[in-house]
């Protein structure tokens, strides 16, 4: 008789065996060192300057030009008010009329150039370049007429007078009686990048978006006298069947207007058969339609497929996406089409389409026209490696034929842009641990002719703001617009104005969650479950050691407000412990006091707002608090 081992028995050994390999772990993995923040070392400017304004009373002038265009007569106001804010001196402004002097801030095209020791070469810095310059006693701030003296007035208040727009209400403004500036400034600025935008909290602001040199249209608009944007008319995101050829008006007399469906079967009203002529015909019509009545804030009309795998495989399609080995074939076919009937009426706009998911591998044959911009898509990412990481692969993300697709694509792309993603979709709440590629992703698409960016990010963070989600907003945009800055810096100046004395410790957080994240052959996409070991793998002794961080962190908080941003942020650390049964939330306690712990941070996410957990999925009014809180929807 073969004997078979009772349940109890298999799970003790289980047990046992578990055991076993977390004790290993641990021996492998001791608990680093307690974390002691040393001091920040803050080298001063010792070189020579110049004062500005002193004792309430300033000898200069700020001189715009007669004809100035909006947004320089602006900037000129804007320069003027903070600089009153920081010294309590409100410094006339006159136009280049008046007669030159030698204490000036000169803002803009001006009668100066030329004649006061100096030149701008707007060529060269076209709308949005900036330069900031002293000559003599002079300072010049100048730039692209539409948006870079205005960049350059908010440079200057930075690099001079270091002023920050941490966040929308966060805004860092020295006081200074005695108002000085370097006497060698010179420094020159030109975006990476054409198109800059970014979504999360405060992006939405203007005044942070200018600030920052965000200059989509997606979620501000700015007048002219701000700059105006680069971006879209209508609507940017699976347009074709929600905007030009819906199915509530086409699909019951005209189906054949619509996918014979790849998932389906048959017509189906989620995506266009782009080889139907009709078709064609409509949304030519559409398109210039839309553009005779747009206000003028943008310069792309977005022609994309819908969020869906259901292409058409009509035989017109199939043959003409057989002959391309991609299904980007019909659509980039289509955006030519399209783009080639509009070109010579509207010179200056663009036809935007996506490579996404089906549509992400370059066709073989047929090459973009040079009015029409590639949005790559990199949903099938992995977020804990570099998109150039040679060996990330697996089956669910595949940064490889990422950067494949993208090494074709900017071969036969004018105009290249990328749609990337730095949240989790599904756990809006939870850690995404992206810190370590951002800065080295932005760079590669620098490096491989991408001319514009969309970072999404938690479009919904008023919504479920447990994550970091000022600070990714103001990394994202900084490094937009210079992929290239001192990254370490610039997160450290955000962690120590937005949590204050303990700031380092929520750093060293950062950092050792980062240090543990993609390890042991282990990816993230956006859409991975919190119970994954690439989200990051920690001992019991790390994660006690990281619950020791946030509760320095919050000890350290010099007022309430410091104190919300680090109760908040730790909600994401929480959420992980909760979902992996760690820590307060382990299950080898007694299952009250779990379930407490699971009831408090509930109660903590309606203390703070969060009624969100994911990008589709609210958290429930009343939810099971003996299940963990991934599955309180």
């Amino acid at each position: 008789m073969n004997f078979l081992p009772g349940k109890r028995l298999i799970k003790a050994f289980i047990s046992f065996v578990s055991a076993v390999v977390i004790l290993i772990i641990n021996l492998l993995n001791p608990i680093p060192k307690p974390f002691v923040p040393e001091p920040e070392i803050v080298e001063p400017y010792t070189g020579p300057t110049m004062t500005i304004a002193q004792n309430g009373q300033s000898e200069y002038k700020i001189i715009r030009g007669q004809n100035c265009s909006p947004s320089e007569k602006y900037a000129a106001e804007v320069l003027q008010d903070y600089l009153r804010q920081i010294s309590g001196v409100t410094i006339p402004i006159f136009t280049d009329v008046e007669p030159a002097s030698e204490k000036e801030i000169v803002v803009g095209r001006t009668n100066r150039e030329g004649i006061a020791g100096y030149t701008v070469d707007r060529a060269l810095l076209g709308d949005e370049g900036l330069t900031v310059k002293t000559v003599g006693k002079r300072v010049v701030i100048a730039g692209g007429e539409k948006r870079g003296t205005l960049y350059g007035v908010f440079a200057f208040l930075e690099e001079a007078l270091g002023c920050r727009w941490f966040t929308s209400t966060l805004i860092h403004i020295p006081q200074a009686s005695q108002m000085k500036i370097p006497a060698e400034l010179n420094f020159t600025q030109k975006p990476y990048f054409e198109y800059r935008e970014t979504d999360w909290i405060s992006p939405r602001d203007k005044l942070y978006s200018m600030a920052n040199r965000q200059n989509g249209n997606v979620y501000r608009k700015l007048s002219e006298e701000q700059g105006g944007n680069v971006g879209y008319v209508g609507n940017f995101a699976h347009t074709l069947t929600n905007n030009f050829v819906s199915a509530s008006k086409y699909f019951d007399e005209h189906p054949e207007y619509f996918a014979l469906g790849a998932v389906t079967g048959v017509r189906s009203p989620d995506q266009l058969c782009l080889t139907n002529p009709d078709v064609l015909r409509i949304v030519i019509e559409e398109v210039r339609a839309l553009l005779a009545t747009s206000s003028g804030d943008g310069n792309i009309v977005s022609l994309t497929q819908h969020d869906n795998q259901n292409y058409c495989v009509c035989d017109n399609c199939k043959s003409v996406d057989k002959y391309e080995d991609s299904h980007a074939g019909t659509m980039i076919h289509f955006a030519n089409a399209v783009a080639d009937a509009i070109k010579d009426e509207y010179p200056n706009v663009a036809i935007d389409t996506f490579a996404y998911q089906y549509t992400q591998k370059p066709p073989a044959h047929v090459v973009p026209r040079s009015n029409v911009i590639v949005r790559l898509c990199s949903i099938n990412c992995c977020f804990v490696h570099p998109i150039d990481d040679p060996f990330c692969v697996e089956d669910v993300t595949n940064n490889i034929a990422f950067n494949k697709d993208l090494m074709t694509w900017k071969r036969i792309c004018n105009r290249l842009y990328i749609w990337d993603y730095t949240l989790n979709s599904t756990h809006l709440v939870g850690p995404f641990n992206n810190f370590g590629v951002m800065q080295r992703n932005l760079q590669h698409f620098a490096e491989n002719n991408v001319k514009g960016v969309y970072e999404q990010g938690n479009f919904l963070a008023s919504e479920s703001n447990a994550e970091f989600a000022e600070l990714k907003a103001y990394l994202l945009c900084r490094l937009l617009w210079n992929p290239y800055l001192d990254y370490d810096k610039t997160m450290n100046e955000f962690l120590k104005a937005y949590y204050g004395a303990g700031w380092q410790y929520v750093r060293e957080y950062i950092n050792m969650t980062m240090k543990h994240s993609g390890k042991y052959g282990f990816h993230v996409s956006i859409f991975r479950r919190m119970t994954h070991p690439g989200v990051f793998s920690l001992t019991t002794r790390q994660v006690e050691y990281c619950n020791e961080l946030w509760t320095k962190a919050a000890e350290l908080s010099e007022n309430e407000t410091h104190l919300r941003h680090v109760k908040m942020s730790e909600l994401s650390w929480r959420y992980w412990k909760a979902c992996n049964k760690r820590s307060e939330f382990s299950r080898l306690r007694r299952r009250e006091n779990w379930r407490a712990e699971h009831e408090t941070l509930y109660k903590d996410y309606q203390k703070y707002g969060i009624t969100r957990c994911g990008e589709h999925s609210l958290f429930s009014t009343n939810p099971d608090f003996y299940s963990t809180p991934d599955k309180w929807r």
